[in-house]
This record gives C-alpha cells, structure tokens and sequence, in this order.
C-alpha cells in the first residue's frame, strides 16, 4: 500500500507539472506544486492527433517529448492510428525546366536547378542502369568499403548498377558493375533511384524488416524501416569505391539535388519495441502512460549511422536534438503528435556535414524549388457517425538559404491536393504560391467534386500567409470542371496554369496567373479522354500524355486519327490562342509509363522550333485468342514552325531475348544527337533517329 502511495504522490506531482507546461511554466519555477494526497491520480485525458492549420514554433526538449509521448499513448487508448492517405508517386512536382545546353536529354526535373532521382543517369559519355534482384554475380567490382571480406559468387536478391561507357562507334561497353544496399539488419532493400554529382554517383534505397516490400509501402508504417544513401567515387569508373555509406531509421518519402546539396524528405513513427501495450484497468493504463512518459525521448528520434571507410563506422546517434523541431504553436501538454516529417541536407562535397529541421506532424510531402520548401498534408475531419465534415490543405513555408531552413509561415486551404501527383498542383514564385486544390461534396451524386486554383501571399504576417485570391470567385463563378469532373492533370509554366478535369470528357482549362489578385480562365477545350500528364513545350504548345476514352451520344467530333477506341493518347496542343489540337495519336489498347510517372517521358529540344520526345508504350493485342503485349519505344517529332506539327513515324522494337520481361514501367531512353539508348530492365539496346530499323544490343 505504501507502494501504491509513493506511485500516486510521483503521479500526482507529474500532472502538476503537466499543467505548469501547459500554462507556459517550467520545473525551474521556485513554487513547488501542493500534492493532495486524498486525490485518485488519473491518466491525463490525451487529445488525439489531428492535423491542424496552426502556425508553427520551435520546439524544445520539453515540449517535443510531451507531444510524441501522447501520441505513443493515443495509438494505444484509442486502439487507432491516424489513417494516412496514399503513398504518392515516386515523381512529383511540376514546371517546366528550360531546355538543356547539354546536347544529350537528362532526367525531367519538376523546378530550374531543382534535380530529381531516377533508376537511370546519363553524363553525356557514361550510362548508369539499375539492375535489380541478380541472382548471380560474377566479377562484380566490389567497393573498397566492403573489402573487408571475400564476396560469394553467388548472392541471392542483390541490386547492382551496371555502368557503361559510350565508344567511338556508339556502342556501350561495361566498365564496372556496383553492388549497392548492403544491408544486414534489413531483409528486404529496394533502390529508389540515383543522382549524379561531378565524380559522384549517389545511390538512394530503403529496407525494411520484412519480405513483402508492398505490405510495408506506407509513409506512416510503424515497423522497422531505414533508408540509405550511397556516395561512390567514379573518378574512374572501372573502379568506383564507396566512400559514405549513411543510414537512416524511417521512410524516404522524396529527395532532391540543389548543387551539392542533397535534400531528403522522411517520415517517422516511433515506438517502444519493449512496450506490451494499455491494459484494461485503470491501474494499467496509468501504468502504461507511465513506462511511455519515462522513455528517453533520443529513444524516439530516427538514428543515423555514418560510414566513410572500412575502419570507421560510426556509432548510431540521433538524427537531430529536439530543439532542431517545429511544433504547433497552439500546442498544449495534451496534444499529441506520434509522426513527424524531417527534412535532411547532406552536402555532398563533405557528406559528413548534415543539416536536419523537422515538423511534429503526419505530413504528406514537401514542394521544392531552389530557394524554399513547402511542406504540406491533407486531412479530412468526420463526424462521429461518420459523415464528412471538412476537408482542407495545410502548408508550411521554409526559406532555404543553402542548408538552413528559415520557418516563413503557414496557410490553410479548404480542399486537398489529391492523391495522384498532389505536387504538380503547386508552384511557386518569388511572392506567391499557386495551388490547385479539391473538395470532395460526399454524397452528391450530381456534382462530387468542387475545385479551386488559390494564390497565397508568401508576404507573411506573424508568421500566417494569406490566400489573396481563388477562383472560382465573385466575379468569375463558374466552376472549374463540369459536374461530377475530377482532376487528372495540372501543370504550371511561366505564369499559365493548365489543368485537365474528367469524366467523361477532356476539358483542358488555360488559367492566366499572371495578376495574383485576378487570376482568371483564358482557354477551354473538350475532347474525348483526357491527359494526365501534361509537359510544356514553351508558351504557346503543351504535349499531353493519357487516355482515350471514347464517348457516345455526344456531339463531339471523332478523334482525330479517327481512332474511336481505348488506348494511350499522345497529344500536341496550342495555347496561344483559344486552345486547339494540332496532332494527336491514339495507341489501342495501350498505356505509357509517362502518364504517371514523367521521369519515363525523354526530352530533348533540337533547335527552338523542333523537339523530339520519346517515351515507353505497352500495348496488348489478340492473337488466336491469346492476349499477348508489346513494348516499344514511341518517338515523336514536334515541329511549331507554321501551324506545327507532331509526326510519330518511328519507333524502337527490340528483338525477342531470352531475358525479355513483361511490362514497361522502368523503361528509359536517353538521346544524344542521332543516337538513342533504349533501357529495358538492365539491358540497353542501341539505334538512331536516322534508321530505327537497325538495332544493336542488347548491352
């Protein structure tokens, strides 16, 4: 009994406390609280955790504990966790980069000087291909960081990338093959995708615990996860050497290259792997609150672990303190917040030097141009009996002043950004941010979805932005979409919107955004299908990549390859005026890569009136009653001399091999002059502009 009457006066003393916290006192103040004895301590009533539009402040050690402790609690009192909404694509974001100087197509990046990882990279003389899952390695060039012991000639479910220099006669030849995300503590490592940097080839992947890679493919999965990044020297390619190896606890969300500056976006739910959970006594969970509050906070943050040769592999530590973190201003000792989103700069010149800022909430992503981050999250809020209530944005603005995060402000926007490609519905300048966001109305079936393009002053007062304009609006009511009409596809260039709504029909909408305060509809076209993909050619011509869809007992006219079926459309539109097609091409039965996932689509401007795109396509024919596919590469011609014109005369078919795999999703191409590289899994096949017809490899 004495026992129990010890715990209760410990108790009672940290609920005092708690309270002190909460009205802005500290274990520092001279008083001490006045413990009633005759009083039952109770678990504190934890509010659960709930995304809000609150601005942010800095954290300190006190205040981050509290909110990821009761959030740990709240998982378990209230047997929920905080449904996160799907795991975005891999590519994200949107406006067009200028054309290239280089005369070779690179990676299509979503910002000027903002890069984006892909499984492939071409330096102009050496290609980088990913090959997954080998299941024998032979001869493999093994960095100087894992000289430590011999490697089997055989190894089940490595990664390597295979490196290949370009030869006089444009053949490839194999420098080196790099075996890459070792991992022992993790029984499953997925390559995301690479970068390259002078000399310097940088390798992202994850692990996880388990097999089954899809199970765990939540930005907010509790279990065990890591991610890694991999720095080799390529000085000389025929002997890369590992020079920093870098793990981090958590789920790599996104990353990007500014310069030597590697940025890397995470999430991170931490748990108490000792901990057997809430029982059902109030004793219990008194108990369990208890064993959480008691836990080290350094227990909750994400390690990192750092390796820079053989011989020097650095002891796990902290990611960051937690004065490095941002929590709701208006948060109080019983709010909780379990996740946090954490943003990394490594400089890649001196990888040991990091810089880490991170946000106490559940997150979706980050928007990234070269001078700020946006981080941002969706949420919807139900009534207790289930219905809708509210749905809206919330976005938080840091100014990036080489690898430090200087907090601007947040704002709150009614409607989400979706759930495929939510980046490409933002864009940025210098004073405003631009967003496309959606309400979905429940259950009217007459119109259920409402969308809105808002401007949002990046002026901020005491720290809160301002939306200084939305359309629809007083003075331009008509809604963006016809009835029933979701968002396929936007796309920003310059201070042109473009947005694509479907159901039934394909309405292109040209938005001028040039005046922040009016930004109004300019352009309208329908058509059948519709694009989800949209890639700006300049001012006056976007190509769209999608779906045809075609559409009965509706005046509209035919396609205009006269194409009336399902299949990929490829489509060249003026804006300059009211938009109009110039070309389009409809592939039946079939679908391209790029329409999801626009690292997929080559670019590559030939002069400024002609420019060559070419991008994956699977088709699916039958034949004798089998269905059987077909993967090519498309090729596109656009010329906007006159009129303008898009010609899809060419295309590369590989020969049938042994090797041949089905599907089309990681295939790239990159083009240098009349030269094309045609990447299928991790075999290249090479030919020309001037004669597809001859093709040499596989490499």
């Amino acid at each position: 009994m004495n026992n129990h009457k010890t715990i209760y006066q410990c108790v009672a003393l940290t609920l005092c406390m708690l309270f002190l916290y909460g009205c802005g006192g500290s274990k520092t103040d001279p008083v001490p609280p006045v413990i009633d004895e005759t009083i039952e301590p109770t678990v504190p009533q934890i509010i659960a955790p709930k995304l809000t539009g609150a601005k942010l402040k800095p954290a300190n050690s006190e205040s981050f504990s509290q909110s990821v402790k009761n959030g740990i609690f709240a998982n378990y009192e209230h047997n929920t966790r905080v449904n996160p909404p799907a795991l975005p694509s891999i590519a994200q974001s949107d406006s067009l980069a200028t054309p290239s100087s280089e005369s070779f197509s690179q990676t299509i990046t979503q910002e000027i000087g903002v890069d984006e990882m892909d499984i492939m990279k071409f330096d102009g003389q050496h290609l980088y291909v990913v090959e997954r899952n080998i299941q024998a390695i032979t001869n493999a060039k093994i960095p100087d960081i894992n000289a430590l012991s011999p490697m089997p000639s055989v190894q089940p479910m490595q990664t390597q990338i295979r490196v290949l220099a370009k030869q006089p006669d444009d053949s490839l030849q194999e420098q080196s093959t790099i075996v890459v995300l070792e991992n022992d503590a993790m029984n499953y490592t997925y390559l995301r995708g690479m970068y390259l940097h002078d000399d310097q080839l940088v390798v992202i992947g994850e692990g996880y615990e388990g097999n089954d890679y899809t199970a765990n493919n939540s930005i907010w999965w509790g279990g065990q996860s890591q991610f890694m990044v991999e720095l080799f020297a390529m000085n000389n390619t025929a002997e890369p050497v590992l020079t920093n190896q870098i793990t981090v606890d958590g789920y790599l969300i996104s990353s990007k290259r500014i310069d030597n500056q590697l940025l890397l976006v995470s999430s991170y739910m931490p748990s108490i792997p000792t901990f057997n959970g809430l029982g059902n006594t109030d004793a219990q969970r008194l108990a369990g609150y208890n064993t959480i509050q008691e836990t080290p906070i350094n227990d909750l943050i994400p390690s990192v672990t750092v390796s820079t040769d053989p011989e020097s592999v650095s002891a796990s530590q902290p990611l960051f303190a937690p004065q490095d973190c941002y929590i709701p201003e208006n948060a109080t000792a019983l709010d909780s917040t379990r996740g946090m989103i954490i943003l990394t700069v490594i400089d890649l010149d001196d990888p040991t030097q990091r810089s880490v800022k991170c946000v106490n909430g559940q997150y979706d992503d980050v928007y990234v141009t070269t001078d700020a981050v946006f981080v941002h999250g969706n949420t919807t809020e139900y009534t207790d009996v289930g219905e809708m209530l509210n749905q809206y944005t919330v976005v938080h603005h840091f100014a990036l002043a080489t690898d430090q995060f200087i907090y601007n402000g947040t704002v709150e926007l009614a409607g989400t950004l979706g759930w495929s490609l939510p980046n490409l519905r933002l864009s940025a300048t210098d004073s405003h941010l631009r967003a496309v966001t959606t309400e979905f109305m429940g259950n009217d079936s007459s119109d259920r979805f409402d969308h809105a393009l808002h401007v949002v002053s990046l002026t901020a007062q005491n720290n809160q932005l301002n939306v200084v304009a939305s359309l629809p609006n007083a003075n331009a009511p008509a809604e963006l979409g016809k009835p029933n009409e979701d968002i396929r596809a936007v796309r920003y260039f310059g201070d042109t919107a473009y947005m694509v709504t479907f159901e039934q029909i394909d309405p292109l909408y040209v938005i001028d955004v040039s005046n922040p305060s009016m930004p109004m509809v300019t352009g309208e076209l329908e058509m059948p299908g519709y694009s989800s993909y949209l890639h700006p050619i300049n001012e006056n011509f976007i190509l769209g990549i999608g779906q045809n869809v075609p559409v009965g007992g509706f005046d509209l006219p035919p396609a205009l390859s006269g194409a009336d079926e399902f299949g990929a459309k490829v489509a060249l539109f003026d804006v300059s005026g009211t938009p109009r097609i110039v070309d389009e091409y409809i592939f039946a039965n079939g679908y391209s890569p790029a329409e999801f996932d626009y690292h997929a689509l080559t670019y590559l401007p030939q002069s400024d009136t002609a420019f060559l795109f070419a991008m994956p396509m699977q088709s699916w024919t039958m034949t004798d009653n089998i269905w059987g596919e077909d993967n090519r590469l498309e090729l596109f011609q656009v010329d906007l001399t006159g009129n303008a014109s898009m010609s899809n005369d060419s295309r590369v078919t590989t020969p049938n091999t042994q090797n041949q795999y089905y599907g089309a999703w990681e295939d790239r191409a990159v083009v240098i002059g009349d030269v094309i590289y045609y990447v299928k899994a991790s075999q290249v096949w090479q030919t020309t502009l001037s004669n597809t017809a001859i093709v040499n490899g596989p490499y």
